[in-house]
């Protein structure tokens, strides 16, 4: 792993330079100068990282598909590969929290934060103090999409408040620029079959509490399955938050495929029939199945059982003992992406007796490379394989003796298992990584353009800092280390940005409709010059109203009265009318002639500006609290 960010700005650590946020920063020039370009700089949250487990790899093969496609990702995670530490704990605390590396191995940049494995639930892994390294990350590579994975770890509800206290700082008037929240859970029901009771409660109180104010708080939901799509449903998500992602098969494997030497490497049979299974050996996935199918077939020469992944613990070292007992089983262990697309070629079927799965990712990459699969069918994977049409869906994860009778039966009917390959491989087609990600950024982008439309276009400098900010009295003032921003809401094109150097005095001025108070003076006027002169203007038209109210039978007060009454009704209409609109605030007067009215509610905003600005603003003007 090479390192090339790894510290804060005011620690004594020495950063090293970075090819990588070069290019970053070359693409956040344009857009800090105006809002043309919206560039997607995606932070996407796991907490750790694999090489073989599915949620891990999902989030791994996002950031580098966004890469691919032009897009700055990063992956921030914990220091843990595999609940091993990959980085140890010490340096990452030495380095402020979060320590940036380029890994070789994962071909992507990886964020690792101060993390721990947590006691409960179990399966765990917690970021510390993620609020803070957070914001850290966000404003130093300048993120604007945060996309989390998984449930039942802090991560997600980390993000879910953290996007809740920038969304509160922008409503109180804070200058931040447009930000997505997207999820992914990788939702499997709470199943009794798989978890005791005490783990089973805890994950629906979850589900229940936590991730339903995710659901609430993300702009998108990303669903492996409809039945994902459903389950969000029933937690509150809305129709147009939800973006099918089944995981994404990694089409670039096929430019892994050379000449295969798998077979010679691991000493495979070479006449033999591969029925493989791919992916971490646990107890979840029922690799000691796999074992039972293949004693129901060890007399059959013609087919041989490879179990390729990492063995998790006791269990997939009982089974690497265990397989030593068949023959025709070769357990090879964690397999690299080029040995996986050969084994994948190699292959005449896939095989899976997993007890749970959120969907399957080995399972759509041999569909696509169109290999059968036979599978338990549960989960989401009664949704990408269609029984008889794609692959062979069995009775369930204990369904041994089906699994042997359908490896039989593809084995004697060569031509059914390519038309089923051939069936998969069109099917899933739709499901490549690069496909969902040029959808997906799409519309991150467009959800962008609708953001922006709702942002006043306030233009901050990298250099500045926001001091503080105050919406209110259908105003947005902004202080900064350099300017004073003003925003009327209703008005926005009268957005005055004013540089502290550049204002001149703030004088006390009262803002209202004097063209009111002076067309009711000239009414007012024009109906007592016309008395005099004879004319009476305003006796005429009471004289007038009198005849028109007598016809309906109404009578009305005497007429000298009503005289009275209408030649100042005009000054006293237009008085109210003024008193009504009449604002008390500040004029703020820069050079060259350029002013901008204030509220006096935003006196505070002028005092601090005041301070910061080189010359005495306000003169003899009385501030009002």
């Amino acid at each position: 792993m090479q390192v090339y960010r790894s510290v804060r700005k005011d620690e004594s650590h020495p950063v090293v330079p970075s090819r990588e946020l070069s290019h970053l920063r070359a693409y956040l020039e344009p857009h800090q100068r105006g809002r043309g370009l919206t560039l997607l700089r995606i932070g996407v949250v796991m907490y750790q990282t694999s090489l073989t487990k599915g949620q891990e790899l999902v989030a791994e093969r996002m950031v580098r598909e966004f890469r691919r496609q032009g897009y700055d990702a990063f992956l921030i995670t914990s220091i843990y590969e595999d609940w091993e530490p990959a980085l140890s704990i010490e340096e990452v605390t030495a380095r402020g929290g979060f320590v940036h590396l380029y890994d070789e191995r994962l071909r992507i940049p990886v964020i690792r934060v101060d993390s721990y494995q947590g006691t409960w639930p179990p399966r765990r892994i917690f970021f510390r103090n993620f609020m803070d390294v957070l914001k850290h990350i966000v404003e130093e590579l300048k993120l604007n999409v945060l996309i989390t994975h998984s449930t039942l770890w802090n991560g997600p509800e980390e993000v879910a408040k953290f996007m809740g206290w920038r969304r509160e700082l922008i409503a109180s008037g804070s200058i931040h620029e447009p930000m997505l929240f997207c999820h992914m859970s990788h939702f499997q029901d709470p199943s009794d079959e798989r978890y005791p009771l005490e783990e089973r409660s805890y994950r629906e109180a979850w589900n229940k509490f936590s991730l339903a104010r995710i659901v609430k708080d993300a702009d998108m939901l990303l669903v492996a399955t409809p039945m994902e799509e459903e389950g969000m449903r029933k937690l509150g998500a809305k129709d147009e938050q939800t973006f099918l992602f089944p995981a994404g098969i990694d089409d670039t494997l096929e430019t892994y495929v050379g000449a295969s030497g798998i077979r010679d490497r691991y000493k495979l049979p070479r006449n033999a029939k591969l029925v493989t299974y791919l992916g971490t050996v646990e107890e979840r996935k029922n690799a000691l199945g796999l074992l039972g199918v293949a004693g129901k077939l060890s007399q059959n020469r013609g087919v041989h059982f490879v179990i390729a992944g990492r063995l998790e613990g006791e269990y997939g070292e009982k089974v690497k003992e265990e397989a030593k007992k068949y023959p025709n089983v070769t357990v090879i262990g964690q397999v690299s992406d080029e040995e996986k697309a050969q084994l994948i070629r190699e292959s005449y079927l896939n095989i899976s007796l997993s007890r749970a799965e959120a969907l399957g990712i080995a399972q759509l990459e041999f569909m696509y490379g169109g290999i059968p699969v036979i599978t338990s069918g549960t989960g989401g994977q009664s949704w990408i394989i269609r029984n008889g049409q794609t692959g062979v869906i069995l009775n369930g994860p204990e369904d041994v003796e089906g699994a042997a009778k359908a490896i039989l039966e593809l084995l004697n009917r060569p031509y059914y298992r390519n038309r089923l390959g051939k069936a998969a491989a069109r099917s899933v087609s739709r499901y490549s990584l690069t496909r969902l990600i040029q959808t997906f950024s799409k519309l991150l982008i467009q959800e962008f353009a609708e953001e922006q439309e709702l942002v006043s276009p306030l233009n901050v400098e990298p250099s500045e800092k926001v001091l503080e900010a105050w919406v209110k009295d259908n105003y947005r003032v902004v202080v900064t280390t350099e300017r004073l921003t003003v925003v009327p809401l209703k008005k926005a094109k009268e957005t005055a940005s004013i540089p502290l150097r550049d204002i001149k005095k703030i004088k006390f001025q009262v803002r209202a409709l004097w063209s009111a108070l002076l067309v009711g003076g000239a009414v007012t006027v024009l109906f007592l010059v016309t008395k005099i002169v004879g004319w009476d203007w305003a006796s005429m038209l009471v004289n007038w109203l009198s005849r028109v109210a007598s016809a309906d039978g109404i009578e009305l007060p005497a007429s000298s009265l009503l005289t009275t009454s209408v030649v100042f009704l005009p000054l006293a209409i237009s008085a109210v009318v003024f008193l009504l609109t009449a604002k008390r605030g500040y004029l703020v007067v820069s050079d060259p002639s350029k002013t901008a009215f204030v509220p006096e509610s935003f006196i505070k905003a002028l005092r601090l500006a005041d301070k910061l600005a080189p010359d005495e603003l306000f003169g003899n003007e009385r501030m009002n609290e």
